[in-house]
């Protein structure tokens, strides 16, 4: 049976990159994309996804997402790593459709109960749709057969802050009150996706197999890996976002460890992602109460790339 899936996106080149993903595996069906501010503005993730799926000929739903965070002031997007239209300027035509009639939230809560037990919901923005999901209709944490969130870093520096992860810091409060709930989690954090590296040979060879799909995405990566080379020194660009969608398909690749979550939401560690291993005791109140959740600690580099190609390659044409 398919993996039914709403990806909660901020595209974004990684997002698109995960989207790609999603599109092409035979295993998934990818039922809407929701979107959410982060890479790009609310309204332009909805512009980005709208175009994404009428470019590669896939016709699931957008449902526009929150334009805020739940407390604190909106952060700028991130046009200096995603280019100002979130596609390090490669043009993807605009889309003649319209979002759908429902928002975010409500597309979910409706989803969830046609499909009830079905849908993995797999959050690679920050996290303000997901806890408005849960203060709408509670009752959807039992209605999910999954959650999976890239987000945040646990054993390693953050990638905005020296202790946070963007999608955690653009909305922490959002992003504790997710990790709070008591619903199957799993988080792709910095950890599991930093050792991977997409180089530019991985992502010509990848556009001379698909050109379909791997046009645009190579174009789009030659934004994002000037970025990663000019600020973190590496030789390509990390493809972060599908990570989390990865751990359905190809779990062997990851390595994961069962533990606690909360949030820092003020101050200046505010974003940052504090874990306790499970079995373990802490003197840190934040913990009290919370459910264990499963966090992505590591990952093999070259099994997860191997998958990538292949499934994009599949279907080339």
């Amino acid at each position: 049976m398919k993996h039914k899936v709403i990806i909660d996106t901020d595209p974004g080149i990684d997002d698109a990159m995960a989207i790609a993903y999603a599109i092409a595996h035979p295993d998934i069906e990818l039922l809407a994309l929701t979107t959410i501010f982060g890479n790009v503005r609310t309204h332009e993730a909805t512009r980005n996804a709208l175009a994404l799926l009428d470019h590669w000929g896939c016709d699931a739903d957008v449902a526009e997402g929150e334009a805020a965070p739940l407390t604190i002031p909106a952060n700028e997007p991130s046009y200096l790593v995603h280019g100002r239209n979130g596609f390090g300027e490669v043009d993807i035509p605009a889309s003649a459709r319209s979002k759908h009639a429902l928002d975010a939230v409500d597309y979910i809560i409706k989803a969830s109960k046609r499909h009830p037990g079905e849908i993995t919901l797999c959050a690679v923005g920050p996290l303000t749709n997901l806890a408005r999901l849960l203060e709408r209709d509670p009752e959807v944490m039992t209605r999910l057969k999954a959650v999976i969130v890239m987000g945040g870093a646990v054993h390693r520096k953050g990638n905005v802050t020296p202790v946070a992860e963007a999608n955690i810091w653009n909305d922490p409060h959002a992003a504790d009150a997710v990790f709070e709930a008591a619903w199957p989690l799993v988080l792709a954090p910095l950890d599991c996706t930093m050792p991977v590296v997409f180089t530019p040979d991985f992502m010509q060879a990848l556009a001379r197999e698909n050109p379909r799909l791997g046009t645009p995405l190579a174009a789009m990566a030659e934004f994002y890996a000037r970025f990663y080379r000019s600020h973190q020194g590496l030789a390509g660009c990390v493809p972060h976002d599908v990570m989390a969608l990865s751990w359905l398909t190809v779990p062997g690749a990851f390595r994961l460890q069962k533990g606690a979550l909360c949030v820092v939401t003020e101050g200046a560690a505010i974003g940052q992602t504090l874990f306790q291993p499970g079995g373990t005791q802490s003197r840190a109140r934040c913990f009290e109460g919370r459910p264990n959740h499963m966090v992505m600690v590591d990952t093999d580099p070259q099994m997860f790339m191997a998958d990538y190609m292949m499934v994009m390659t599949r279907h080339a044409g």
